[in-house]
C-alpha cells in the first residue's frame, strides 16, 4: 500500500473481545487504538500486552473526548486515521480499497458507504440542520455532502490544526467536522466500492425511559450543532425537527408500538 492507515475505535461497558470491529481490525495488520468510556471495571487494558494502543478515558467522557486522546497519541504520524464504531464488521480489503481511492481522487477524507436495514445510511444530504438519505451516491456534490464517522478516513495532517469540539457528547460530532472541513475546502471523496453494514441502535430502546434518556443526549448536542451554525433558518429548523421527535417518542410508547 502507498499510504499508512492507523485504526481508531471507542468502546463503553463492553469487554472488548465482544466487539465485531475490534476483532476485524485485530487480524487486519493496522496499529489500532482503543478509547475506552467504560463507567465499570473490566479487562480490556489487557489487550495492551498484544501490541494494541489502549487509553481509559476514566468514565465516560463522550466521543470528542475520546477522538482527541486518540490523535493526541498520534502526533507526528503521517497517514490516514480511520474511526470506527464498535460493532461494525470491517472486510479484509478495507485499507487496500481506501488506499486505491486516496491514490484515485487525491482526497484528505474517504467515505465508505454504509448500509444498513433501510438502505444507504451514509453518506448523506445535510441542509442546514436536517440530514437526509440518498438513494444514489449521485445525489451528492460539494456542498451537501455530509456522513458518520464510522469507517471514514482523514489526512493526520488536518488534525494539526484542528481538534474536535469537546461541548459534543456524542451526537453530530461527525457533521459538525464536516461542515467544518468543507469551510475549508479540504478535498472528500466517496470510496463508491467500499461498503460497510451497520446495525444502527441510537433509537433501539426497550421503554419510555431509555428513550427519553438518550432524547436528552441528542438534544444538547444537536442544539449545539444548529447554533453553532450561525444562522436562523438552521437554528429554526432544528427547533422543529427535535419537536417532531420527542412528539413522535411520546406518540410511540403510548400506543405501544
Amino acid at each position: 500500500m502507498n499510504n499508512t492507515f492507523f485504526a481508531v475505535m471507542v468502546i463503553c461497558n463492553r469487554k472488548i473481545e465482544e466487539s465485531l470491529t475490534f476483532r476485524s481490525l485485530e487480524k487486519l495488520g493496522v496499529s489500532v487504538t482503543v478509547c475506552d468510556n467504560s463507567t465499570q471495571e473490566n479487562s480490556n487494558r489487557n489487550i495492551a500486552d498484544r501490541g494494541v494502543g489502549y487509553i481509559s478515558m476514566g468514565g465516560n467522557l463522550g466521543l470528542a473526548k475520546a477522538y482527541n486522546r486518540a490523535l493526541d497519541s498520534l502526533k507526528g504520524r503521517n497517514g490516514y486515521v480511520c474511526l470506527f464504531d464498535d460493532d461494525t464488521e470491517v472486510p479484509s480489503d478495507y485499507f487496500e480499497k481506501l488506499d486505491c481511492e486516496i491514490e484515485k481522487s487525491g482526497a484528505d477524507i474517504i467515505l465508505p458507504v454504509i448500509r444498513d436495514k433501510v438502505g444507504i445510511m451514509s453518506p448523506c444530504i445535510i441542509d442546514g440542520a436536517l440530514t437526509k438519505r440518498i438513494n444514489s451516491l449521485s445525489q451528492l456534490n460539494e456542498t451537501n455532502i455530509s456522513g458518520i464517522n464510522s469507517g471514514m478516513a482523514v489526512n493526520l495532517k488536518l488534525f494539526e490544526d484542528y481538534r474536535y469540539d469537546e461541548n459534543y457528547f456524542l451526537d453530530f460530532i461527525d457533521h459538525a467536522f464536516l461542515r467544518d472541513m468543507k469551510a475549508k475546502n479540504v478535498k472528500i471523496s466517496v470510496a463508491e466500492g467500499l461498503e460497510l453494514c451497520q446495525s444502527f441502535s441510537a433509537n433501539d430502546h426497550k421503554n419510555i425511559n431509555a428513550a427519553k434518556r438518550r432524547f436528552r443526549i441528542f438534544k444538547k448536542d444537536y442544539s449545539y450543532f444548529c447554533q453553532q451554525s450561525g444562522d436562523g433558518k438552521t437554528v429554526l429548523q432544528g427547533r422543529l425537527y427535535l419537536l417532531k421527535r420527542q412528539l413522535n417518542i411520546n406518540v410511540f410508547y403510548r400506543l405501544g408500538l
